[in-house]
């Protein structure tokens, strides 16, 4: 019995330190005739291209390291065309890859890996309609202002379904691959689907490295709904002039964040143009925030606009700065900001924002 019992403790004490011990992937990619393989993590936060680079020798490669949830890589061949899909997890693992071609892979030894692929396969005839879903809306915000509103309503929509198909999924609560999906799928701004998903989780899974993400998206996009205060930036434009959000309390403030090769920004301007006039010389002032990485493309986006009001840039882009404390993940965005200082919204496009302001007691 002494016996058993020390055998029992020496072969969990031999499954923890395998677990432990992190992963080890071990590739065959047939007819690769490169030497070199890059790895990229796709996680949120990571700005780097690169991650790893590993040899190749005879169409072979091996992979070693530890992490500290599961999440999806990218194994990027040596002429960047095309790659090879795991979701990692720590454990032993092989990837066999016929012919070099990236939809020709074969991965054993992840089960992570095998509810990614499960996941993307089911969801594939939702997402096919949601992306079309799209593309008729953008469509018709060229078009019919209307339709555009009727069809921008529906997002939400959209937005419960494609939770839906998450919640509905096998060992939904303990999953560290649906968050995953999540932080593609749902919008942090779409506070009530996020937060939905999120408490549906169980503890380890709201430790996974997405959920973790999912989480902090959905705590920024909190501070930036209507009535709470907008975040005090201080910022200049081209020719360094500071402006300090707070120096123009007792005014309404719009704030409308673009970027010189943001194309539906640009469709923007004519409405834009409409509010400044209807608000010239009262207690209303508006900004442009570019988000530009570069300061070259900035002067040029000024330049070429030759807007009426201040055109501002911390030049982060989206990497923290301004877009970060405003929870900015994609543009047009346009923010109005009342005497106080409070979020009024962050909603205003096209027509609908001249109706908008037309209501205000200025």
């Amino acid at each position: 019995m002494k016996y058993i019992c020390c055998l029992f403790v020496l072969i969990v004490f031999c499954a923890c330190q395998k677990k432990d011990e992190g992963f080890v992937v071990r590739g065959v990619i047939t007819g690769y005739p490169g030497t070199k393989l890059f790895v990229r993590e796709i996680i949120p936060g990571n700005d780097a291209w690169i991650n790893d680079t590993l040899e190749v020798k005879d169409g072979k490669f091996e992979y070693r390291g530890k992490v500290e949830s599961p999440r999806l890589i990218y194994f990027i061949p040596q002429d960047f065309l095309g790659r090879y899909e795991l979701f990692l997890e720590n454990s032993e693992i092989e990837l066999n890859v016929e012919n070099g071609h990236y939809r020709d892979i074969k991965v054993i030894g992840s089960k992570s890996h095998e509810e990614f692929t499960a996941v993307t396969h089911a969801s594939r005839e939702l997402l096919i309609a949601y992306s079309q879903f799209e593309k008729r809306r953008n469509e018709a915000f060229k078009t019919d202002t209307e339709l555009y509103k009727r069809r921008e309503d529906s997002t939400s929509i959209w937005a419960g379904r494609l939770l839906r198909f998450l919640v509905e999924q096998v060992n939904y609560s303990g999953s560290l691959v649906l968050p995953y999906f999540a932080s593609e799928w749902i919008k942090s701004e779409d506070i009530q689907n996020m937060e939905s998903f999120i408490n549906g989780l169980n503890p380890e899974a709201r430790g996974s490295v997405y959920a973790q993400y999912c989480e902090k998206a959905l705590k920024q996009a909190k501070k930036v709904q209507p009535g709470n205060s907008a975040y005090d930036f201080m910022l200049q434009d081209i020719e360094g002039k500071e402006y300090r959000l707070s120096d123009f309390r007792g005014s309404y403030v719009l704030l409308e964040f673009s970027a010189s090769w943001c194309g539906w920004c640009k469709l923007e301007i004519p409405y834009l143009k409409q509010v400044y006039d209807l608000t010239k010389g009262k207690k209303f002032y508006m900004f442009t925030i570019n988000l530009d990485k570069e300061r070259k493309l900035w002067e040029e986006d000024v330049k070429k606009e030759s807007l009426p009001w201040p055109i501002l840039s911390d030049l982060k882009a989206f990497d923290g700065g301004i877009a970060g404390e405003y929870n900015v993940s994609g543009i047009p965005v346009i923010f109005l900001i009342d005497p106080d200082g409070k979020i009024v919204t962050n909603k205003l496009r096209g027509e609908g924002m001249i109706s908008f302001i037309e209501q205000l007691s200025l």
